[in-house]
């Protein structure tokens, strides 16, 4: 939202920003405790929040503003540029020296079909989240994604028998009741024409 805000000029109603409140309060109840983190953690998890909220504001400006560009023609243009990118972190952190002085037993292992598959993944999770973003908003898009998360950690916790302490259960719930109010608010401010 707030990059939305400043980099294309973008508002929004009251009623929309109250409606996301809830749900950054949630997302940080459901996670507290889980105080183990190191401070190249805490940097790479910051940039990563950064990003992913960056892709998905240009993604859907480019997607659907001026330029309406097609998801594959977006991905086509993406992809080389983020190969060289991963590139360039694999050879800097020293996975790809790695790698090479151990390339017999990862090419005899599982490593190649995991990788595909990770690949054939990846490209469908990018194909359906460009999708999603050209018909919803990127707004819209990243709280799903805050919400898939505080799911995923109910289901793996309930899943694993772990116990929810309160406040991560408290959290859980003020996130499912954020997304809610959120969606009733979109869908009464585009039928009302306001949003």
């Amino acid at each position: 939202m707030g990059i939305s805000m400043v980099v294309y000029r973008k508002s929004y109603s009251n009623e929309r920003k109250y409606a996301v409140i809830p749900i950054v309060l949630g997302v940080a109840l459901a996670f507290y405790g889980d105080m183990s983190f190191t401070a190249i953690g805490v940097f790479y998890t910051g940039a990563c929040v950064v990003l992913a909220a960056l892709k998905a504001v240009v993604g859907g400006e480019i997607l659907s503003g001026d330029m309406k560009l097609h998801e594959m023609d977006l991905l086509l243009k993406m992809c080389p540029l983020a190969f060289l990118w991963i590139g360039l972190a694999s050879v800097l952190t020293g996975e790809a020296y790695e790698m090479l002085s151990r390339w017999e037993d990862i090419v005899q292992g599982p490593a190649p079909l995991v990788v595909m598959l990770t690949g054939v993944l990846s490209f469908s999770l990018n194909v359906s989240s460009f999708i999603a973003n050209k018909v919803t908003s990127p707004l819209t898009l990243c709280i799903s994604a805050n919400v898939k998360q505080v799911l995923v950690v109910l289901f793996s916790t309930l899943y694993f028998g772990d116990t929810v302490p309160f406040l991560n259960g408290l959290g859980i719930a003020i996130v499912i009741f954020g997304s809610y109010l959120y969606g009733a608010t979109s869908i009464k401010e585009k039928s009302s024409g306001s949003g």
